[in-house]
């Protein structure tokens, strides 16, 4: 099954998946944003490495 990163937006089949800390909506995030630390940004507005 594809994803969206939720850093850079690409579809890939390697991801990690969790819950957003404050709102519970569903991060994804691929391999290479996961290894440089590249920060996200859920929808509710939340930041994380």
């Amino acid at each position: 099954m594809l994803k969206n990163c939720i850093t850079c937006g690409k579809q890939t089949k390697d991801y990690s998946e969790f819950p957003c800390p404050q709102c519970n909506a569903k991060i994804a995030r691929c391999k290479h944003c996961r290894q440089i630390s590249l920060p996200y940004t859920c929808a509710c507005g939340r930041q994380g490495p």
